[in-house]
């Protein structure tokens, strides 16, 4: 088995609706955006699950399903050599590791977002509670 793409692992494992994947594929083919980023930014699933899907296309390529042996071919491929092998795992666990980075941080500036609002909105519900107190 290939690697299976993000979105499919998360609607796979019920984290998203087939909607949600839908939606945000349209918006990744729109701003360019990673998937991931997309679908934590709209509230569809979380950072944690975006991890543990990556983890498992990790799996996916560690340990493809048995099937029928491919024929050997004359000439040794270099996809045959485990120090290559060895370095595809660890440049993709590289990039996966910066994209969780990335999503980390994604989720603490919303953090942030989150709580500036927060703080704008009790400040407008005490102007509210101040101006209705107001005698006319």
């Amino acid at each position: 088995m290939g690697r299976r793409p993000i979105g499919q692992i998360l609607l796979e494992k019920g984290a998203i609706t087939e909607a949600d994947l839908e939606a945000a594929l349209a918006e990744q083919g729109r701003s360019g955006r990673r998937l991931g980023e997309i679908l934590i930014e709209a509230g569809h699933t979380s950072w944690l699950a975006i991890a543990r899907a990556m983890a498992e296309q990790v799996l996916d390529i560690q340990d493809p399903e048995p099937g029928p042996e491919p024929p050997k071919p004359v000439v040794p491929s270099l996809l045959d050599d485990p120090e290559i092998k060895l370095h595809n795992v660890e440049a993709m666990l590289r990039e996966r590791q910066r994209a969780f980075v990335e999503l980390v941080a994604t989720a603490e500036t919303l953090r942030t977002k989150v709580a500036w609002l927060e703080d704008q909105l009790e400040a407008r519900n005490q102007e509210l509670v101040r101006l209705r107190l107001r005698p006319s």
